[in-house]
């Protein structure tokens, strides 16, 4: 029994001990440079969000927070590189849509698994796409485009920015949604280039990120027919949603949200969860973000996950219904 009660005392008092370091490391916290990965180049729009999410978490911490740009496969590289890293708070993911629920559930290979081996601490930003058109092309809304579609002699050619990219899936939710046969996937390397061949007309459609879109949307370019969200983006408020044009349940926005390696500390979580809170929650903050066409969203951790676990089921779904993998 004595050897037992001081066996007993003895875990009690590593556990103890365990929490009182945990809690002064979180207290101390940072003592040095953050790293925040973006599996996205530099100029981008999730390089823009990273950047800010960089400055105010740099404010609300006291430190200094580090943007390093991995750009690669579809942002998985970025991912597998904070996976890999010690849970100690100073490696930090700027994740997507992309790289925690497209691609995971594209390939069953990936080195990280997007639920199992990340912290979710916040979102930070939604954008939604936008399905654009040639202007030459003969329809002005959601719903004549759809018409168009369905009878067209010929499929409807649509470009994205490549397999599995969210502007491909965008399109085969779309395809799902309505029922429509008759659209043809042209996959580009970049988005560039398909804003390119739809202003020249070389294809009919395209689902875009808002953001990339807005400028030639803007200037009578491209003709825009509706958003992906569930809701009209702040950006673009005059342009109403494939919802509204009887697409029902539609929502292909992408998001961005900030997550650590797995089992980080729950102080720390706590520590860069509040400073999320306190800078990006300003006005100067979400205008910031809203200027270049991004909503601004924060939630808690256990939120941020239920939504991970949501768009992870969805994309599976849409791809096993698709049939698309990426081996």
């Amino acid at each position: 029994m004595m050897k037992a009660a001081v066996g007993l005392a003895r875990v009690l008092a590593t556990c103890v001990l365990g929490v009182t370091v945990a809690a002064a490391h979180a207290a101390g916290y940072p003592d040095r440079p953050i790293r925040l990965v973006v599996g996205f180049p530099p100029g981008g729009g999730a390089d823009f969000v990273a950047r800010q999410v960089a400055l105010g978490l740099g404010q609300g911490l006291g430190g200094s927070v580090v943007v390093e740009n991995k750009p690669g496969a579809n942002g998985t590289i970025a991912a597998a590189d904070v996976v890999r890293s010690p849970a100690d708070g100073y490696t930090l993911l700027l994740g997507a849509t992309a790289s925690q629920s497209i691609s995971p559930a594209l390939s069953p290979k990936l080195p990280y698994d997007p639920l199992r081996d990340f912290t979710p601490i916040s979102q930070v930003g939604s954008t939604p796409l936008v399905l654009v058109v040639n202007p030459s092309l003969p329809v002005r809304t959601a719903q004549e485009f759809l018409r168009y579609v369905n009878t067209s002699k010929d499929p409807v050619t649509y470009g994205s920015a490549g397999t599995g990219n969210i502007t491909h899936m965008a399109a085969e939710l779309y395809a799902q949604s309505t029922g429509t046969t008759n659209l043809r996937h042209i996959p580009y390397k970049g988005s560039s280039q398909v804003i390119t061949d739809l202003i020249g007309g070389h294809i009919a459609a395209y689902f875009d990120t808002l953001p990339s879109s807005l400028p030639f949307i803007q200037s009578g370019q491209l003709r825009a027919l509706g958003v992906t969200s569930g809701g009209r983006a702040n950006a673009a408020p005059d342009i109403p949603t494939l919802q509204e044009a009887g697409v029902a349940g539609y929502d292909a926005a992408t998001w961005f949200g900030v997550l650590g390696p797995s089992k980080l500390d729950p102080e720390m979580v706590a520590r860069i969860h509040g400073a999320l809170r306190m800078s990006m929650g300003t006005p100067e903050a979400r205008k910031a973000l809203m200027s270049r066409g991004v909503d601004p969203v924060l939630d808690t951790p256990a939120q941020f996950r239920a939504t991970l676990e949501a768009d992870l089921a969805r994309w599976r779904e849409v791809t096993r219904r698709a049939r698309i993998t990426l081996e």
